[in-house]
């Protein structure tokens, strides 16, 4: 990578860490709404306008996180296809758990909330996953790429799972999802592919979750 490639994206991460960081902090501030969820949505959202909206404030940043038009549909399609085989694989070994006795759902299924179920699957399944891949997979991944493929997918999916621990436990679920997002966002050059395969992901455990 040229020196002046490795400076630009420098900047990118420094950047684009700053603004996380700055709408993480937003959190232990009075918001205006009446709800957490509704407070996290909020932040989230300003979190994709402002990535996104710094991204394309520098020449070649959003080419540099994989956000183009020409790549666009390729991503798309590409994440449709991963989530396919990817659910098909899930479905597979949780009917082999089944006929050993154990129930796959017990697994996967997700604390839901009693209200605001609409703003839960639309923050977790929609805004969350946008704004997770467009710095994890779009600045992070990209910024570590000049280390080697491996540091990049490795690293970023150990960031990604490290700040979903809950409970002290290792969070196997995310550290698959990391992996198959960085290696997706790898294959198909477009960050579409990981956002898609992202929110198809949760939407599906969550959907699973109400069973």
């Amino acid at each position: 990578m040229a020196v002046a490639d490795r400076k630009k994206g420098l900047d990118l991460f420094l950047g684009a860490t700053l603004i996380v960081l700055g709408c993480e902090m937003a959190a232990f501030f009075p918001l205006p709404f009446d709800s957490p969820l509704a407070a996290t949505a909020a932040i989230r959202l300003v979190q994709i306008i402002l990535l996104a909206g710094f991204l394309y404030s520098v020449p070649g940043g959003a080419r540099f996180a994989g956000v183009s038009k020409a790549t666009l549909f390729h991503g798309i399609q590409t994440g449709a296809v991963w989530s396919l085989v990817f659910g098909t694989v899930v479905v597979a070994i949780g009917g082999i758990l089944f006929l050993f006795g154990i129930n796959p759902l017990t697994l996967v299924s997700s604390s839901l909330p009693q209200t605001d179920l609409l703003l839960f699957f639309l923050t977790g399944g929609v805004i969350a996953p946008l704004a997770e891949e467009l710095y994890f997979r779009g600045v992070l991944h990209r910024f570590l790429r000049q280390y080697g493929v491996a540091s990049a997918v490795v690293v970023s999916t150990l960031v990604f799972a490290s700040l979903h621990c809950q409970g002290g436990g290792v969070p196997v679920v995310q550290v698959i999802g990391g992996l198959v997002f960085a290696l997706s966002f790898e294959r198909s050059n477009s960050l579409a592919a990981p956002v898609v395969i992202h929110m198809s992901g949760n939407l599906a455990l969550f959907s699973l979750s109400l069973l």
